[in-house]
């Protein structure tokens, strides 16, 4: 992301802020999805309302990447989309397995209306990534969107 992407996204954030949803709306172009990256491993419920509340003000979609083998946290995703769905917030799942950084570099390749990526903590971007992958920490460097990392008292622990 160069200079003028960034100052984009942070003038759009500041209109949002401030009530002015369609000028923020205007400022991002076709950027119109949220990603929130979670893994069952670390799973943390404060990444959906930091991503629901940037939703609602930029009027966003939510996409949710679940970093999964085992799926044991399904309920508290079906219950946050319905929270979404409430809010008037149209949300999908999709589930992988492998790497966490690679699977949001794929999925915003994939994906390029996606405004921003939230995620719970920053070892939670290492699991299941292999030491030293170079191509994939070169292609970190060049990812088209912010990360935005949700900070907690107490982050859970990664294995």
């Amino acid at each position: 992301m160069n200079n003028e992407q960034f100052d984009e996204l942070m003038s759009a954030a500041t209109f949002a802020q401030a009530g002015e949803h369609e000028t923020a709306r205007n400022i991002l172009k076709g950027k119109d999805r949220i990603l929130a990256a979670v893994s069952d491993m670390a799973f943390d419920s404060s990444v959906f309302s930091y991503a629901l509340n940037i939703c609602k003000r930029t009027q966003c979609e939510l996409d949710i990447l679940y970093l999964t083998r085992t799926e044991p946290h399904m309920d508290e995703l079906h219950a946050f989309m319905s929270k979404a769905a409430h809010e008037g917030i149209t949300s999908i799942i999709t589930k992988k397995d492998g790497c966490m950084k690679q699977a949001i570099l794929d999925y915003t390749a994939k994906k390029r209306s996606v405004l921003f990526v939230v995620v719970g903590t920053t070892p939670e971007l290492d699991i299941e990534c292999k030491a030293g992958e170079k191509s994939l920490s070169e292609a970190w460097k060049r990812m088209k969107c912010p990360l935005v990392v949700v900070s907690r008292g107490e982050s859970p622990s990664v294995a």
